[in-house]
């Protein structure tokens, strides 16, 4: 048989590295086939999957008659230009992860099932001849929908969507229009989907900046047709979104996108809102809780140059554009943009890869940045950008610090000092807010007679208490079980719930505080799917006197009439085993401390301790973040921990006990055997929780100050390590978290 001129290499969304190749299916026109468009291939025995197709060669290392062909083609033209395709396998050789499950995590889900990539035609309206020509004052008084829907219809000779007309009208106008038909005034046509604008919102006009804001906007607004990476450095309050607004707007006069990245879902709709008010065009929207066709159809709309504004969280950062023109990271320190399971990127990082391959600026934004991204303007690979103050007239709030070991022996969670503070707030009308890192009642439930402690079954991790529910849940595993009346060990009933969640706050809010209006937030609280924007309309409304919650309420809200916030614990942060713990906790005290004093009234903050003593706190509350930043990156270098070096996390389970470590024990011994001197090998060892959701896990770190050297010992490990049915493994590119 004579050899085939074109072979097809696909992606295939498995844990395979590499690709595999096919030949074009039969009868097909090769000369059609592009790389980014989508194949259904035979995969195994009997299975079929969806590829996605990557380049055509003419040799395959595979024997030519053990080649199969592709059943059929997806797609008429390709759906990823061969920008994103090349940014996809980049990714996919930087993070060592399959590229077929690369390319799965970065299409919506409708498309890795084969759905059509265009968006299908929408039942629509128009106009006809006669109704352009009736007058609406002929019409009967009590005609109001005839006269409503007219009237709108007259400002869109084009024809609008039923959709845009319910969404303007009501729902209730779909007899009418059919009556209408049947006049002949109006007619059916099918209609392109054009995303809502909101129009009904009231729109915001730009607000005058400040000198240091005008240097940013001006300066970043000159640079739009080259890479521009820059970090915007500003404290909290000081009017970082308004900065983003009038670059956009810049932005949007050249005709160009702009994808602005948000850390989780519950701050979306806050800069979402501003958003929609400064401009009046549709706007993308991208977030776990929208549905699929939700994603799909912002996917396609972006890709296709429909929206010029995309806001999202994480897996946003893959979204096609037609036209690039910025790419902005708001709060860029946050843990939440790197995937912490599967496919573990760092959306902040790919979002700096995109910009210089796209050759447009790059904005990060954070009052609280990342050691790394200090470290990498230091190193004047990033512009740094300074908002020293507050816009308007706010001013930054005041710290007091109170020792709670004066408390210790009154089990205490609220401070004489903060009680009175919130007493006063009170008296003011004015909001305060509580925060603790902890949800549930209690973290923890001991019998007083023998010392038993309720741990979950499954993790080593104590359970904790919910009074709402009256259980205990693990929060790791999610297991849960009702509450002991009495000791399982000697059956005392003797048990003591211990420690403050954020119910067990609020409780005591409620006993202190009786005629206070108290609103809890937390996950537990805002699992419906409107709850956390319900919440927030009530705080601005000013129906809530005091809030409590945890790192839900730190980051990005903007609440004008908190002058008080209450740390209850931050301590945790100080002594953790990670050792990104310690600047976590003080990004996570000054963005919840940002929330106090945001507009006229000056803020005050409190912060409960049992270390009050201890430097970096001391240092964090005296000089400011960037005093203790200086501070923390001079200890990272001294350990040569990152900044100053790069790492790579091997992690293994299994059921068994000690298996995980002897697979890695293993491949420790395989890594060896490449004598890389340059990367240094710690472990393995027993991962900081060691059994979790029923899995034994340990780890193996790899550390290295020269990140090619790194990457190649990995790449040449990973081609040939063997593996067990018995472990899973993976493997964590500059990992964030240790644990």
């Amino acid at each position: 048989m004579k050899k085939p001129l074109f072979i097809l290499q696909i992606a295939i969304p498995k844990p395979i590295y590499g690709h595999f190749d096919y030949l074009p299916p039969v009868n097909f026109n090769v000369n059609q086939l592009q790389p980014g468009m989508r194949l259904q291939v035979p995969f195994g025995r009997k299975n079929t999957c969806i590829g996605m197709l990557l380049a055509i060669a003419d040799k395959s290392s595979i024997e030519f008659n053990k080649l199969k062909p592709a059943y059929k083609v997806i797609d008429k033209q390709a759906i990823l230009s061969k920008t994103d395709l090349h940014l996809l396998q980049w990714a996919s050789r930087y993070y060592h992860y399959p590229i077929g499950e690369v390319i799965t995590t970065a299409l919506p889900t409708f498309l890795n099932k084969g759905h059509s990539d265009k968006i299908p035609l929408l039942q629509g309206w128009k106009l006809t001849t006669a109704g352009l020509a009736q007058s609406l004052e002929q019409l009967p008084k009590n005609a109001h929908r005839q006269r409503e829907i007219l009237t709108l219809l007259q400002k869109y000779p084009q024809g609008l969507s039923q959709i845009s007309i319910i969404d303007q009208l009501s729902s209730q106008i779909i007899a009418t229009l059919r009556t209408l038909e049947r006049k002949s005034w109006v007619m059916p046509q099918s209609m392109n989907y054009i995303p809502s604008n909101d129009s009904k919102l009231p729109r915001s006009l730009p607000l005058k900046l400040n000198t240091a804001q005008k240097q940013v906007v001006n300066q970043v607004s000159s640079q739009l047709d080259t890479f521009y990476p820059c970090l915007l450095d500003g404290v909290t309050g000081s009017g970082k979104t308004e900065v983003y607004l009038q670059i956009v707007q810049t932005l949007l006069e050249k005709n160009k996108q702009a994808l602005i990245l948000v850390p989780e879902i519950n701050l979306t709709p806050q800069i979402i809102d501003r958003f929609k008010r400064r401009f009046a065009m549709p706007i993308g929207v991208w977030h776990s809780k929208l549905t699929d066709k939700e994603r799909l159809h912002t996917w396609i709309l972006a890709r296709d140059g429909v929206i010029s504004i995309i806001i999202g969280t994480r897996s946003a950062i893959w979204i096609p554009l037609a036209r690039p023109g910025i790419f902005i990271v708001d709060e860029e320190h946050d843990p939440s943009y790197k995937q912490q399971d599967h496919f573990r990127y760092s959306a902040r990082d790919m979002a700096v890869v995109r910009a210089q391959r796209a050759k447009i600026p790059v904005l990060l934004g954070s009052a609280t940045p990342s050691l790394d991204t200090l470290f990498n303007a230091n190193q004047q690979r990033y512009h740094h950008f300074i908002l020293p103050k507050r816009a308007g007239s706010a001013v930054q709030p005041s710290f007091h610090i109170v020792d709670m070991r004066h408390h210790i022996y009154k089990k205490e969670s609220l401070s004489e000092p903060l009680k009175t503070a919130i007493r006063q707030c009170l008296i003011d009308h004015e909001q305060a807010l509580l925060f603790i890192n902890r949800r549930g009642y209690a973290p923890l439930l001991m019998c007083y007679n023998c010392g038993w402690v309720a741990f979950c079954e499954h993790c080593d991790a104590r359970l904790i208490y919910h009074e709402n529910t009256q259980i205990l849940s693990c929060h790791h595993c999610g297991n849960s079980r009702p509450l002991d009346t009495q000791c399982p060990h000697c059956q005392s009933p003797r048990l003591e719930l211990i420690g403050q969640g954020t119910e067990r706050i609020e409780e005591r809010l409620q006993k202190e505080f009786p005629v206070a209006r108290i609103l809890r937030i937390d996950s537990d609280s805002t699992r419906k799917k409107y709850a956390m924007v319900q919440a927030l309309e009530k705080i601005h409304q000013g129906k809530v006197d005091i809030l409590v919650g945890t790192q839900m309420l730190a980051k990005g809200h903007h609440f004008p009439k908190v002058t008080l916030v209450g740390i209850i614990n931050i301590d945790g942060g100080l002594y953790g085993v990670d050792f990104r713990e310690p600047e976590r906790m003080a990004q996570l005290l000054v963005q919840v401390a940002g929330r106090a004093g945001r507009v006229e009234k000056p803020g005050k903050v409190i912060v409960q301790t049992y270390h009050p003593d201890h430097p970096l706190l001391t240092r964090l509350i005296r000089y400011g973040y960037p005093a203790f930043a200086e501070t923390a990156i001079k200890e990272r270098q001294k350990a040569l921990l990152p900044p100053y070096s790069r790492l790579a996390l091997m992690r293994a389970e299994s059921i068994e006990p000690k298996l995980a470590i002897a697979f890695l024990e293993k491949f420790k011994t395989h890594l060896q055997q490449y004598q890389y001197e340059q990367v240094k090998l710690w472990g393995p060892v027993a991962s900081p929780m060691e059994k979790r959701d029923k899995w034994y896990r340990a780890q193996l770190l790899l550390q290295s100050n020269q990140r090619d050297k790194l990457h190649q010992l990995l790449a040449q490990s990973l081609a040939n390590l063997s593996t067990t049915s018995k472990v899973r493994w993976s493997l964590d590119i500059d990992p964030q978290d240790l644990l």
